[in-house]
């Protein structure tokens, strides 16, 4: 049920059609067809024109019912800033939506090139961008494949149209080590053609990691000797971000 929900909140306004959730989530379509009618009757998805689907206005009730889990955005958005005046670079801050990252904030640095990936706001499957890589590193591998699978089907890949599956997964798990050997990950053209980032897991006190910090910038910016040189910093500012999180 809850792959349903995320094939269609991934469509966003547009909505989703049968076709589309079946091959996303690889379910039977009249096995989709009877989730979606039961999600119908409780409000959680509804029926648009075009047979199309969408969220229903009552998961935005339940929403509200829950607690945040965040504690002190203002913190997290001082210590991005904070973060972004120190490197020089573009810091953003991601959260994890089921199998997607959505980006809360970010800050720009004083370097004159931007690396502006995405934008505040948007959500992307994991294991496209570094936030959501890192975030895989809690996987079994055989759920980092899945989630490679997946995002195949939605025609989002990690290093763009001219990497192939195999390529993809090979760099992914490469990432993914890094993170559960040094507490983080870094690569260059991963999310777009000559940008280079670096993201750690942000941890929480509650759960496994669920929210990440990235630094992200030319890739000029951020050679080899200048990654190490601010390793510390990275994992320091998501260390400090902890406390404002649950």
């Amino acid at each position: 049920m809850t792959d349903i929900l995320g094939a269609v909140a991934r469509r966003g306004v547009e909505g989703a059609r049968l076709l589309d959730i079946a091959e996303e989530t690889g379910i039977a379509r009249p096995s989709v067809h009877r989730i979606l009618q039961e999600l119908i009757g409780a409000g959680y998805i509804e029926q648009r024109s075009g047979r199309r689907y969408g969220l229903g206005s009552a998961l935005y009730t339940l929403g509200l019912s829950a607690p945040s889990p965040i504690r002190d955005f203002a913190g997290i958005e001082r210590a991005v800033r904070s973060l972004a005046e120190r490197t020089g670079d573009a810091v953003y801050v991601a959260i994890r939506r089921l199998d997607s990252v959505h980006y809360l904030t970010r800050a720009e640095g004083s370097y004159p090139i931007r690396a502006e990936i995405v934008e505040v706001g948007e959500t992307v499957p994991l294991g496209v961008t570094f936030a959501g890589i890192a975030l895989l590193a809690w996987h079994e591998p055989e759920a980092v494949e899945a989630q490679l699978r997946a995002n195949q089907r939605f025609r989002r890949t990690v290093r763009g149209a001219s990497q192939d599956f195999h390529e993809t997964l090979v760099t992914v798990r490469q990432e993914i080590a890094q993170v559960r050997e040094r507490g983080y990950c870094f690569d260059r053209d991963t999310a777009m053609p000559g940008v280079s980032g670096m993201a750690a897991p942000i941890p929480s006190e509650t759960a496994e990691p669920y929210m990440a910090l990235t630094i992200s910038a030319i890739n000029d910016r951020l050679p080899p000797p200048r990654v190490e040189e601010l390793a510390p910093l990275l994992l320091r500012a998501a260390r400090g971000m902890t406390s404002c999180i649950r």
